[in-house]
């Protein structure tokens, strides 16, 4: 757990490349508790790949890049249980498969549904 004060990211020169392409070259950033925190820049700009490497998804080439106080590639796990993720593709359920995926959302909208408001 980060101190008050301290950026919940913090990002130094991360450099990423695939082969001869470098996708993110020396990003430098640091986001602190409560920012509203937002990546603008055009197609493979690198913004989807930073992102990935900040979730752990994928390994920085070099740099130094944590979360919550945490580095991504000694504690990936760690960070994953503690970030919600929404991946910019969608993933869709087999028609076949489907009512299994309604069974726990159904468990999880009468739960809030039926928790006290506050």
């Amino acid at each position: 757990m980060t101190q008050s004060g301290e950026p919940v990211i913090r990002v130094k020169d991360l450099k990423k490349h695939y082969g001869d392409v470098k996708a993110v070259d020396g990003v430098t950033f640091e986001v602190a508790r409560g920012e509203v925190f937002g990546m603008l820049g055009p197609n493979g700009a690198g913004k989807t790949t930073t992102i990935e490497v900040l979730e752990g998804l994928r390994p920085p080439d070099s740099g130094t890049v944590e979360v919550f106080g945490l580095d991504v590639c000694r504690h990936p796990e760690s960070i994953k249980q503690r970030i919600g993720v929404q991946l910019q593709t969608r993933v869709a359920v087999p028609a076949t498969h489907g009512h299994r995926a309604a069974g726990p959302v159904r468990q999880l909208l009468r739960a809030s549904s039926a928790a006290p408001s506050s």
